[in-house]
């Protein structure tokens, strides 16, 4: 079946802040988001998938449109025509576009011989393995009309709804085994989608905007999706922790072997598990000796305290100490909870709080300490690691920690899942911004290391 292979490069990039469009963004290996995405599209051709057509949806500035261009050119071979179609002022309007230039492109290649179809694929996406796009191939060319790739959620998720005092409150909680994190690329009869689009543009009662990805255009326009299997390598590049995991990603691939030096690697470029009779002898290697190292790293955080007219509470090691006075800070300040946030992340090699969190996003107000912990521990667990233990010391003549100790250790290993957390006290002896009584300070060490 003809098929045409859209990717959205379009996208401003807002959330990661790096002031271009996201799709010209670098990773480590100083190559832009795009022309890694165009690689993974490269291999996923070699590897059997049908790409008969290329469109890509670039900026509607000229200039940041002029240099997606320069990308694809200078980008691998792909074996098919490509185009590059500006994108609108929505994402559904970009898409539309995509689609339209894809049927004319299909259209140019001559006469059809089978259902026309189409992936549509985020260039943020960057590291799709082929193992997804053979995947959703599968599914079309089985008869789905519309395809998507998901992985399963480890998190629980809650409904919510505003509440009284405007806080959100729980409203239903999903059962997580039916609950998939979907992915890209999507595949479609193109036909199907371009008429579904028609459909919700046509509709007054849809809000198109409010469609996130093509495939609830198709649900709306009441087509059954598939769902096939996707990757963790998968994920989307949003937040500048992403590039974090985009860089540990690529460190992986620089070092697993190619199919040439592991006959034992299918084209996924993954390594078979043994079948259920290997024995320890037959089993595949483990990983390489340094991947497998405990790795240690150390936080700090400092806050001065809140200015007596203007009280806040405080909040230390997850516990909160009425009659105490609190911090300045736009969270909740509490440098306990941050020092091992910071530990963590440093020892993950995944930033600081100040990339992972920002200081200057609406939900950063009043965040507490443990929720940005258990924000913290789920970067690790994606990134494949696991908390080996956390040290805090507390540096300030109060409040007395010694007197909650075991209630602080105890609300930091929650946020942390259960692992082990120790807490301590010092003072400066009266010297320093701490002895002259202007703020505190949380020191942390953790220690992280590779999942079992």
């Amino acid at each position: 079946m003809p098929t045409a292979l859209v990717i959205a490069a379009a996208g401003a990039g807002t959330r990661l802040g790096a002031g271009m469009p996201k799709a010209l963004v670098p990773l480590a290996d100083g190559r832009a988001l795009l022309r890694h995405c165009l690689d993974s599209v490269a291999a996923a051709r070699a590897a059997g998938a049908a790409v008969d057509a290329v469109v890509v949806l670039a900026p509607p500035a000229e200039e940041d449109a002029a240099r997606v261009a320069a990308e694809v050119d200078a980008g691998p071979g792909l074996g098919a025509p490509v185009a590059c179609v500006p994108g609108g002022a929505e994402r559904a309007d970009s898409v539309r576009a995509g689609l339209a230039a894809a049927a004319d492109a299909l259209d140019a290649l001559g006469p059809a011989t089978g259902p026309r179809r189409v992936l549509v694929h985020d260039a943020a996406r960057a590291l799709t393995p082929p193992a997804v796009f053979a995947a959703v191939e599968a599914a079309l060319d089985a008869g789905a009309v519309a395809v998507v790739p998901g992985i399963a959620l480890t998190d629980t998720v809650k409904q919510v709804a505003p509440g009284p005092g405007g806080a959100e409150v729980v409203t239903a909680t999903p059962p997580r085994a039916a609950l998939r994190a979907v992915q890209t690329p999507q595949g479609f009869d193109l036909d199907a989608l371009l008429a579904a689009h028609e459909a919700v543009r046509a509709d007054p009662a849809l809000d198109a905007a409010a469609l996130t990805d093509d495939a609830m255009v198709m649900e709306a326009a009441g087509h059954p999706v598939a769902v096939v299997a996707g990757d963790a390598a998968a994920f989307k590049v949003t937040a500048p922790a992403d590039l974090e995991l985009a860089r540990l990603e690529l460190a992986r691939r620089a070092d697993a072997p190619t199919p040439e030096e592991d006959p034992a690697m299918d084209q996924s470029g993954s390594a078979p598990g043994p079948a259920p009779e290997a024995d320890a002898a037959t089993a595949p290697a483990g990983p390489r000796p340094g991947a497998a190292l405990p790795r240690v790293g150390v936080g700090t955080d400092v806050h001065r305290w809140a200015p007596e007219d203007a009280p806040r509470p405080l909040w230390l090691g997850g516990v909160h100490w009425p009659g105490e006075r609190g911090v300045a800070a736009t969270s909740d300040g509490d440098v306990a909870a941050h020092a091992a946030c910071n530990a963590l992340l440093s020892a993950a090699g995944l930033g600081d709080l100040g990339a992972v969190f920002g200081v200057d996003r609406p939900e950063m107000a009043d965040a507490s300490g443990t929720a940005m912990l258990a924000e913290v521990l789920r970067l690790l667990t994606e990134a494949g690691l696991a908390v080996g233990n956390v040290a805090v010391q507390v540096v300030a003549p109060r409040p007395k920690v010694g007197t909650r100790r075991a209630e602080m250790e105890a609300a930091l290993s929650a946020a942390l899942g259960g692992a082990p957390v120790s807490v301590s006290a010092a003072t400066t002896d009266r010297l320093g911004f701490i002895g002259r009584g202007e703020g505190l300070v949380g020191i942390a060490t953790a220690l992280v290391a590779p999942a079992a």
